[in-house]
């Protein structure tokens, strides 16, 4: 959102295009700071970028704000770090006037549909941005809308965030974490795609867990996302709809159990009460048939001292 044309006088030497309430300007390197509203905490590795401006230059302009005679970076992190290193005395800027709540959403959707944001990061800036009008953004729909993507896509970030950071506080575990896209070695050491972190979500929500002591939760949690983290979608969500029936349970003992059921696919008939009395308990439980049926045959054996 512009509010008016503003009043800059570019310093002398800066070549000067003015349009439609921004001007496109060259400022030194120095008078630009990064905004506390950039929602980009790490620019990352920028010796790649380095090497690309070295050749040809800043080709896209950083956007920022004119603050006093100083310019307040909103969107261009990662080039603005690398001119600094390379020692640019002067750097292209298209300076707008913007509301800081205005400035804060522009650098939240740029970052995003340049996948440069970790979800954390995405997080954190939502929040603020809720917490700097909680009239227009105090819903998930309001700020799903506001950035321009779906209530789920909001929803999944929301979720996956607040749960890593809860289960880190409790069990003072600073490696787990989430991330868009981890790499094999980030997962080996916890960290979990959004997706995984979704699932452990719900788990940590489930009646059965919540009823675990505060402690003891945050240990199965912390289990259970070690645990997960290098699994494939589809095997961790279904390791995770297994522990929730049972979370008192050893999750590698759940593993192991899965692991074995799927080496030994069983073709049964079941009474149609046995059927209606699984999908009733799968219901209650908000997961599938065949998880309680896994659990279920594993309560019988067990107490019956097959195993």
């Amino acid at each position: 959102m512009i509010l008016s044309r503003p009043s800059l006088s570019p310093e002398r030497g800066d070549s000067k295009d003015q349009t439609a309430g921004s001007l496109l300007l060259q400022v030194e390197t120095s008078k630009v700071f990064v905004s506390r509203v950039n929602v980009r905490r790490n620019p990352g590795d920028v010796s790649d970028l380095m090497e690309s401006i070295k050749e040809k230059g800043i080709l896209e302009p950083l956007l920022v704000r004119p603050v006093d005679s100083r310019y307040e970076l909103i969107v261009g992190s990662r080039r603005f770090e690398a001119a600094k290193r390379l020692g640019l005395k002067k750097v292209p800027v298209v300076a707008r006037q913007m509301l800081e709540e205005d400035a804060l959403i522009i650098s939240l959707v740029e970052n995003i549909q340049r996948r440069d944001l970790e979800p954390e990061e995405e997080y954190d800036g939502l929040m603020r941005l809720r917490k700097l009008n909680p009239v227009l953004y105090s819903t998930i729909d309001q700020l799903a809308r506001a950035i321009g993507k779906s209530r789920q896509y909001v929803e999944d970030r929301v979720a996956a965030v607040e749960t890593v950071r809860s289960i880190r506080k409790v069990s003072r575990r600073s490696d787990i974490s989430v991330k868009q896209a981890p790499t094999a070695r980030e997962r080996k050491e916890g960290a979990l795609p959004i997706k995984h972190a979704t699932f452990l979500h719900k788990a940590e929500e489930s009646p059965a867990v919540q009823r675990l002591p505060e402690e003891k939760r945050a240990k199965k949690l912390t289990d259970l996302a070690e645990t997960i983290a290098e699994m494939p979608q589809p095997e961790a969500r279904k390791l995770v709809e297994h522990f929730v029936m049972a979370p008192g349970r050893p999750v590698e003992e759940i593993k192991q159990e899965i692991e074995t059921l799927r080496a030994v696919k069983l073709d049964v008939a079941l009474d149609p009460r046995v059927a209606d009395a699984l999908r009733r308990a799968a219901e209650e439980r908000e997961t599938t048939m065949e998880a309680m049926a896994s659990l279920a045959i594993h309560s019988w054996l067990k107490q019956n001292k097959y195993y």
